[in-house]
C-alpha cells in the first residue's frame, strides 16, 4: 500500500482516496475483534459446563441487547457524529472481550454480553463508505471492495485464534480481540480526517432538515419505484443461503466427521472465496455490466452452486469446488442490490434504506436455525439446496419480468452531507451489511397491530401511526389484510451476525 498523492493511496493496481481506504482497514480490525470474540464463546461456555440450552439463552440476549441497541445506537451517530460512535463502538468490542474472559458462570456471562449494546460497528463502516463515494459505478466497486476486507477478517481470525490459543488456550483469543480494539482507535483519530465526510453541513441546512425517521417516512421511501423490486430480487438466492449457512457446521460434524482444525480450514476458505468475489469479481463484472445484469449472473452463479450442494456434496473437500459459486452469488447479489437501493432514493434516504434492507436479514437470522434444523432433520440437507434452487430461479425470473427502470436509477455525483448520510435516528438498524436479506410476510389482525405499535412507540419512542399503518408482529399492517415485505422488531441472529431495531419492509398493495 503506497501513497501517490496526498488524498490517494494505491493497493496493488487498484488506486482509492485515504479516507476510503482507512474505512477498509477500519473495517478489517473490527470483523477480526469480533469474530474472535465469536469464535471463542462455546469453548467459554463448554470450559463453564453450561448446558445447550443456556447457550441459546445468552445467544437470545445477545440478539435481544442488539435490537435494544440500535435505535440507541443510531441515536448516538445522530446526535454525536459517526466518529464518537466508532469510538463507542470499538470501546464496547474491548468491555466484551474483557468481560467474556473473566465470566465464571452463567450469570457473569449474560452480564458480559450487555456491551454489545453498541458493537454495531459493521453498519456504522458502511455507512461511512456510502458517504464517500457517489451512486452507481463507484458506489458499487466500493461495497464490493468492503466485502473483500470482510474476506481478508475471516482469513486472519483463524490464525490469530490458532496462534493465541496454542499460547494462552481456549479462551486467548478473548484477551487478543480486547487488545486489537485500540488499533482501529488510533486508525481512526490519525488517518481519517473528519472533513472527508462532513461535507459542507450549513449549505445543506439551508435546504430544509432530513426526514424524519418514522414509519411513514420508512414506509413511504420503500415505496418508492424499484425499491421493493431490488429487495425481492436480493433474497430469492440470498435467504437459502443463510438457511445453509445455520447448519453447515452441524451437518459436516455429523456427515463428514470434521473436526475443529477443519472447521477452521472451512472458514479460511469461505473467508478466501469471500475476498476474491467481492474484491476482484464483483469490480472486474462491474467494468462490464450494469447491475441489473450482475444481479442476474449473481443468481445464476447461485443456482449452479446449490445444485452443486445438491449432487455433488459427498465430500467435505467438495466445498473446494461448490463455496466459489455460492461466494460470487452471494457477492455480486448482496453489493449490487445495495448499490441500486442507494440509487433509486433521495441521498437524505439513503440511510434508511440502506439499514432497511440490512435489517431484513435478522428475521431471517432469527429464524433460520429452527426452518433449517426442522428441514434437516425431516427432509435431508438437500431440501435446503433444492430450496435455495428454486428461490434463485424465482428471482431470475423477476428479473427478466420486472426490471428496475433505467431512468429511476441516479448517476449523478451529489455531495452528501453529514446528517444526510447518518440518519440512523429513532428507529434503525446496525449489523452486518455483507448477508443482508428479507422475507415475504402476510399479516392480518390490525387490532393486535395497532396495540404492538402503541407498546413499541413508548419504548422506543418511535413515531408509529396507529390510524393508518400498525406493526404486526414483524410486519405492518394497513386495514385488515395486506401483502406486504420486512421485518419489524425481531431478534438478532444465533449466530451473532446481524441485528435489527424496529424498521419495517414496505406496504405493496392493500385489500
Amino acid at each position: 500500500m503506497t501513497a501517490t498523492s496526498p488524498n490517494t493511496i494505491k493497493i496493488g493496481s487498484f488506486e482509492v482516496s485515504r479516507p476510503i481506504a482507512f474505512t477498509y482497514l477500519l473495517t478489517i480490525f473490527y470483523n477480526i475483534t469480533f469474530f474472535l470474540q465469536f469464535s471463542a464463546t462455546p469453548y467459554l461456555v463448554k470450559q463453564l459446563q453450561l448446558s445447550d440450552a443456556d447457550f441459546g439463552y445468552i445467544q437470545t440476549i445477545f440478539g435481544v441487547f442488539q435490537m435494544i441497541g440500535g435505535p440507541l445506537f443510531g441515536y448516538v451517530i445522530q446526535k454525536f457524529g459517526i466518529r464518537y460512535a466508532l469510538h463507542l463502538c470499538y470501546f464496547s468490542t474491548l468491555l466484551s472481550g474483557l468481560s467474556l474472559y473473566f465470566s465464571f458462570d452463567y450469570y457473569s456471562l449474560l452480564l458480559s454480553r450487555i456491551p454489545v449494546v453498541f458493537m454495531h460497528g459493521q453498519q456504522a463502516h458502511q455507512t461511512l463508505l456510502s458517504a464517500l463515494t457517489t451512486p452507481g459505478k463507484e458506489r458499487t466497486s466500493a461495497f464490493g471492495r468492503m466485502g473483500l476486507t470482510f474476506g481478508i477478517g475471516f482469513i486472519f481470525v483463524p490464525i490469530f485464534s490458532i496462534a493465541a490459543t496454542k499460547i494462552g488456550g481456549d479462551l486467548a483469543p478473548l484477551l487478543v480481540s480486547a487488545a486489537l480494539c485500540a488499533l482501529p482507535s488510533i486508525v481512526l483519530e490519525t488517518c481519517i480526517e473528519r472533513k472527508s465526510y462532513e461535507h459542507e453541513i450549513s449549505q445543506d441546512d439551508s435546504n430544509g432538515p432530513p426526514p424524519q425517521i418514522n414509519i411513514t417516512n420508512v414506509v413511504r421511501i420503500l415505496q418508492k419505484p424499484g425499491v421493493l423490486n431490488v429487495m425481492a430480487k436480493k433474497n430469492g438466492g440470498v435467504v437459502p443461503f443463510l438457511m445453509i449457512i445455520a447448519v453447515l457446521n452441524l451437518y459436516i460434524i455429523e456427515k463428514f466427521n470434521a473436526t475443529n482444525t477443519e472447521n477452521q480450514i472451512m472458514q479460511m476458505m469461505m473467508g478466501v472465496f469471500i475476498m476474491f468475489s467481492n474484491g476482484f469479481g464483483v469490480i472486474w463484472l462491474r467494468k462490464k455490466f450494469d447491475e441489473q445484469t450482475l444481479l442476474i449472473i449473481g443468481s445464476l452463479s447461485f443456482v449452479v452452486g446449490y445444485t452443486l450442494f445438491t449432487f455433488v456434496f459427498f465430500n467435505f473437500w467438495m466445498l473446494l469446488v461448490i463455496m466459489p459459486f455460492v461466494s460470487l452469488g452471494m457477492s455480486v447479489v448482496a453489493t449490487c442490490s445495495d448499490s441500486l437501493l442507494t440509487a433509486l432514493v433521495d441521498e437524505s434516504e439513503q440511510g434508511i434504506v440502506l439499514g432497511t434492507a440490512t435489517s431484513l436479514n435478522s428475521l431471517v437470522r432469527t429464524f433460520s436455525p429452527l426452518f433449517a434444523g426442522s428441514l434437516l432433520q425431516n427432509y435431508g440437507f438437500q431440501s435446503l439446496t433444492i430450496l435455495g434452487v428454486v428461490g434463485s430461479l424465482l428471482a431470475i425470473g423477476l428479473m427478466i419480468m420486472s426490471p428496475v427502470d433505467e431512468n429511476l436509477i441516479k448517476k449523478h455525483k451529489t455531495e452528501l452531507s453529514s446528517v444526510d448520510a447518518f440518519s440512523f435516528s429513532n428507529c434503525f438498524f446496525t449489523g452486518s451489511g455483507i448477508f443482508a436479506s428479507s422475507s415475504r410476510t402476510f399479516f392480518g389482525f390490525s387490532t393486535i397491530g395497532r396495540f404492538l405499535s402503541l407498546f413499541f412507540s413508548i419504548i422506543l419512542n418511535c413515531s408509529f401511526e396507529t390510524s393508518g399503518f400498525a406493526v404486526t408482529g414483524s410486519a405492518i399492517a394497513n386495514g385488515s389484510c395486506l401483502s406486504i415485505f420486512g421485518s419489524s422488531g425481531v431478534f438478532a441472529s444465533l449466530g451473532g451476525l446481524g441485528s435489527c431495531a424496529l424498521i419495517p419492509g414496505g406496504v405493496t398493495s392493500s385489500s
